[in-house]
């Protein structure tokens, strides 16, 4: 229907890409207040969630938030709650699960192909704490709380949470001694889910980097995002060395994005949750809000 955007070029790349034209709104209240509008999809910087989210929600749209869905938790949960105690379909960018990679994971941990999780070990690496200019929202500590952990990290936390069920941080170190930003430069936590033990490394200064490898009694899986590689490895008990397999031709062809997009528009017109909904993105930013806690 329409569009408010900073960047009237950002418009202009829209129309160009939809085939038609666009309202330019000039402020959120105008957007809010077009009866054509049903829902109204949020991607701007993460501060700016919360307040841009509320505003469509006492309006009665429906609302899509990237993620993280804010900065502030307890008006993250006050969002949530009054989206489903009056019947606001939220949903949330957690695409991720939806993607063939995980989905192919997925289902070979129900197949129980890996005996007894044993431990898991995951990585969210960036080195955007290198080259964001000063001024970015992203190198705020009150915008971007937990720096790399709240801006990405939150994707594998509800990753974990979805392969292996609820948990908790039991330790945390964080470090803040290798850039002068404000941001946190890193994160190295422990925790249990699922009864399972759980490494997480999270960085805003190291190699580009996002994995989870996940150790079984009968066998490993070892899975690698961008670009997207499975591989496995089966457990030898005699004694011998057992190889890697690259089970990468194992993915589906999927299309997840468009799977996610059409369940949001179906739960707009029945009034419900969509699967990508605002309570898990509630949940990934306490175990965030938690880790930030405990580190030292």
């Amino acid at each position: 229907v329409g569009a408010l955007d900073p960047r009237d070029e950002a418009i202009s790349a829209a129309e160009a890409e939809e085939g038609k034209t666009i309202r330019r709104y000039e402020s959120m209240a105008e957007l809010c207040a077009d009866p054509q509008v049903e829902a109204v999809f949020i991607a701007t910087p993460a501060h700016l969630h919360l307040a841009q989210g509320w505003e469509a929600a006492r309006a009665g749209k429906a609302l899509f938030i990237e993620k993280p869905l804010g900065h502030d938790l307890k008006e993250c949960r006050k969002l949530v709650e009054y989206c489903e105690a009056n019947n606001i379909p939220h949903g949330h960018g957690f695409s991720v699960p939806l993607k063939p990679l995980w989905v192919e994971v997925k289902r070979l941990l129900d197949t129980g192909l890996l005996g007894q999780i044993v431990s898991v070990a995951v990585s969210s690496m960036s080195t955007g704490g290198y080259y964001f200019p000063p001024d970015n929202w992203r190198f705020k500590k009150d915008k971007n709380p937990g720096g790399q952990l709240f801006q990405c990290g939150i994707h594998k936390i509800d990753m974990i949470r979805r392969l292996l069920g609820e948990g908790t941080w039991h330790a945390g170190f964080v470090r803040r001694d290798i850039t002068s930003a404000e941001t946190d430069d890193g994160y190295v936590l422990m925790g249990e889910f699922g009864s399972v033990p759980v490494t997480f490394h999270s960085h805003y200064v190291a190699a580009y980097r996002h994995t989870m490898e996940i150790y079984g009694t009968e066998g490993d899986i070892f899975v690698t995002e961008f670009p997207d590689k499975l591989e496995y490895k089966k457990t030898d008990f005699t004694g011998g060395v057992e190889p890697v397999l690259d089970w990468t031709g194992k993915i589906p062809d999927l299309d997840p994005c468009g799977c996610a997009m059409r369940d949001f528009a179906a739960a707009v017109r029945e009034r419900r949750q969509p699967l990508m909904n605002g309570r898990d993105g509630l949940r990934a930013l306490e175990l965030i809000f938690e880790a930030i806690r405990i580190s030292k």
